[in-house]
């Protein structure tokens, strides 16, 4: 597999992701993942394993209208084409007790090229907004979980 094939494979995955996202389909997304990937959010422990990201994706998908829109800014694939990092940004609104919040940041996840096909092995994000600022994303899944 060459580096642009790699590169292909992985944004035909990041299509699907996104098309579980609109779904909500938190058990399709922790698929995704390889088995033991680790998702780490702001604020938070890391998440180990596909159980637990997909937890935490239910989470989400509980938060009252929400819309979540992600995509990368590059995808580095490494010279063997069994890793790659994807660099991105994302943004996510929903409803929070009547009023609209918006929060936006970047990402960084690590693809691994599985058997199963390319999959998440570590998926990290970050808001862009100070700190403490309501609607973040660590803060909105962390609060559904309460």
């Amino acid at each position: 597999m060459t580096a642009t094939e790699a590169e292909r494979a992985i944004r035909a995955v990041i299509e699907d992701w996104l098309a579980k996202v609109r779904a909500k389909d938190a058990a399709g997304i922790a698929a995704l993942y390889t088995t033991d990937a680790t998702f780490m959010l702001p604020n938070a422990e890391a998440l180990g394993g596909r159980e637990a990201i997909g937890t935490a994706w239910t989470q989400l998908f509980s938060l009252p209208e929400l819309a979540l829109n992600f995509g990368p800014t590059r995808i580095d694939v490494a010279e063997a084409a069994d890793m790659a990092v994807e660099i991105g940004t994302y943004l996510m609104q929903f409803d929070r007790d009547g009023h609209g919040v918006s929060d936006r940041g970047k990402y960084l996840v690590v693809w691994k090229r599985t058997a199963e096909g390319w999959r998440a092995a570590a998926d990290i994000l970050n808001s862009d907004l100070p700190v403490g600022t309501p609607g973040q994303a660590s803060a909105a899944i962390l609060d559904t979980a309460e």
